[in-house]
């Protein structure tokens, strides 16, 4: 894992926040408002029609069953950011028709989004998408960040963020997150646990190999900015994603930092942190944030 920046805050001057107008999408609004209002960014609420929403029409009606889809998805746009324009935040709306991933991609890169704000569930509406297919290739895909907020999210976007977990595996997908993770205890003075988890240390060289782990993470933390707390270190063996939720709640924190691998993120043959930051998404008290390689790489 590559040694970061001396400096490593965060600017978030432009945030995505996707939305179906379902309950999910409710959940996660104000987290996504939260942050915009901490860093003075300017917040765009999207709204995608899928093709699904016009598949079972006629060809004669397709273009006006489409049509209606997006005059009410506008209303309901407006209806979101109304109030928030009302309180001083800047934001915009932005609709779009086609594959969802596609669109919020495009849509992200057009905007320079620096975070992608997206709500989970796993009933309805765009809980099977964003739990499914759609969201392995958001997060995987994004041009930027994604903070996803599912359905077992007990935190508080009004609390603020007091204490921070980064999940880190050593490898140079965890790089990008490690930043971000950072960034946010530097920006709210929070708690910072970095937790690294293996499957299984040989029980005689057990302390060495901790002792390796932890300097290895150590190496990762620049010298500047100078956090309020010295950061923790865990390191554990077992499930990986059953480890990082019992810490998160053990610790009652307000944010999952974790890497995403570029290719096959989500994938259950695919590497150390595919699978399993599904299930932490899935399955978090906090929202989740997850910060590809890939694109830092592109815009080298």
């Amino acid at each position: 894992m590559k040694t970061l920046e001396s400096r490593a805050q965060i600017a978030l001057k432009n945030i995505l926040f996707a939305t179906d107008f379902e309950v999910s999408a409710s959940r996660a609004l104000p987290f996504a408002v939260a942050l915009a209002k901490r860093y003075g960014a300017k917040l765009y609420a999207v709204h995608v029609i899928p093709p699904e929403a016009y598949a079972l029409a006629s060809p004669e009606s397709a273009s006006r069953v489409l049509a209606e889809a997006g005059d009410f998805a506008g209303y309901s746009l407006n209806q979101l950011v109304g109030p928030l324009r009302s309180h001083g935040l800047s934001c915009d709306t932005l609709l779009g028709e086609g594959n969802v991933a596609e669109v919020i991609q495009k849509f992200a890169e057009e905007r320079a989004a620096d975070l992608l704000v997206v709500g989970t569930s796993s009933r309805m509406g765009w809980g099977k998408v964003f739990l499914g297919s759609v969201a392995e290739e958001i997060i995987r895909e994004s041009p930027c960040p994604v903070l996803a907020v599912g359905p077992h999210v007990t935190t508080l976007a009004s609390d603020g963020i007091r204490s921070v977990v980064c999940a880190t595996d050593l490898s140079d997908a965890s790089a990008r997150a490690t930043q971000f993770a950072i960034s946010l205890a530097d920006e709210y003075q929070a708690h910072l646990t970095f937790v690294h988890v293996s499957h299984g240390i040989p029980r005689d060289s057990l302390n060495l190999t901790i002792q390796v782990i932890e300097k290895r993470i150590l190496e990762t933390i620049p010298p500047e900015p100078e956090l309020p707390y010295r950061p923790e270190i865990v390191v554990e063996t077992g499930s990986v994603a059953d480890r990082i939720l019992n810490l998160a709640t053990d610790l009652s924190t307000d944010i999952i930092v974790m890497g995403a691998h570029g290719v096959g993120s989500f994938a259950e043959t695919a590497s150390h942190f595919g699978s399993i930051a599904h299930k932490v998404i899935s399955l978090a008290p906090c929202p989740v944030l997850t910060a590809s390689d890939v694109h830092e790489a592109e815009q080298k």
